[in-house]
């Protein structure tokens, strides 16, 4: 039996004049500073807003999520509207369950009933991409950094889903090209990976197929500033997010977030380093879904991947001696990742290391 699970989903240009629904109630604002200051006065022509909270433009820590929910216990919302990306929605997500249930992040998990738990979901959130590659605004996954430990906290309940997205271009349509770049590997990551799934189904890999068209047919003309093709790579996000959401990723990301955690690398870079080689692997062991996944889309993806590799030059977004010196610690933690058990099969450490032999060799 299959549960697909989505929030409401406004998309197109003007889609945040949604916002005017939220008149005449308590909204707060999640932002980081950067996206707020740029981005505020367009949301501000559809709803006034009680108050604001601006993170650290950078990836997320389990502090900040305790922090932001200990100012929504103060603030009281009945919406939240959180304007940024991934890392600005992942805390939001976050912090509205914490803001009810004082638990650790840890104990958001799959399993965990947090309604039983006295969460009742009463602040609704309302997500707003700023970027188009986490698909965050439609998942009910969570990622936050641990400081201490160095390692990524994946956390994932069906109560963390948002309760609307709004997914607007006019939001990406001046984002840098580095980010249009890392953010495109992030959303194939996303569409590819929900293929493969040992959890893909007919729903799912719908999703993921249309997700890998529009970004090939998209990818280069995006990272040039196109208007309409950074409308088609931001929908293809929230499709890859959907993909994902509802099967789930694999080897890639266990890698990505342990590569994040050790040796602080952002996930757009993270992904991008492991995507391709990942794959390559696959199709070595010969995992059928790879030629399927081709098959279905209409094109090579192998070789798309590889023009857009070459194209981008991927290679010079990281240091392979930094990665062949901290193997190990890498291997432990992707060990230790939950998305290490989603893929089509389930590694060992040593074909762990023969995949990040491919990236540094």
């Amino acid at each position: 039996m299959w549960n697909f699970l989505s929030p409401k989903i406004v998309f197109g240009e003007d889609s945040v004049e949604f916002l005017e629904r939220l008149q005449g109630r308590k909204v707060v604002l999640i932002s980081d500073e950067i996206v707020g200051e740029k981005f505020s006065k367009i949301l501000e022509r559809y709803v006034d807003f009680a108050g604001r909270i601006y993170l650290p433009a950078r990836e997320p820590y389990r502090e900040d999520a305790e922090d932001v929910a200990e100012k929504l216990r103060e603030t009281e919302p009945d919406f939240i509207v959180a304007l940024g990306g991934g890392s600005v929605l992942d805390v939001a997500k976050a912090a509205r369950i914490l803001a009810e249930l004082d638990i650790p992040p840890e104990e958001i998990t799959p399993f965990t009933d947090l309604g039983e738990m006295g969460y009742s979901g009463k602040v609704k959130l309302v997500a707003i991409p700023t970027t188009s590659g986490t698909g965050s605004e439609v998942t009910w996954a969570i990622v936050l950094k641990d400081r201490g430990e160095r390692r990524k906290i994946v956390m994932a309940n069906e109560k963390a889903m948002p309760d609307v997205a709004l997914v607007d271009p006019i939001f990406v349509y001046e984002m840098p090209e580095s980010i249009a770049i890392l953010s495109g590997f992030d959303a194939l990551s996303h569409a590819v990976e929900a293929y493969l799934s040992a959890f893909s189904n007919p729903f799912s890999d719908s999703l993921a197929v249309r997700a890998v068209r529009l970004i090939a047919e998209s990818f280069e003309q995006s990272a040039e500033g196109d208007r309409k093709a950074r409308e088609n790579m931001h929908l293809a996000a929230t499709i890859a997010g959907l993909a994902f959401s509802n099967s789930q990723v694999g080897v890639v990301h266990a890698l990505a977030h342990a590569t994040g955690a050790v040796l602080n690398m952002p996930h757009g870079i993270a992904v991008a380093v492991y995507l391709k080689p990942v794959l390559e692997y696959y199709a070595e062991r010969g995992i059928e879904r790879v030629n399927g996944l081709s098959h279905e889309a209409g094109m090579d993806v192998m070789a798309m991947m590889h023009k857009l590799y070459s194209r981008f030059g991927v290679k010079s977004y990281y240091d392979s001696s930094e990665i062949r010196k901290n193997s190990e610690g890498i291997v432990k933690r992707a060990m230790e990742d939950s998305c290490i058990v989603t893929g089509p099969f389930v590694p060992d450490e040593d074909e762990l290391f023969e995949i990040i032999g491919k990236v540094v060799g």
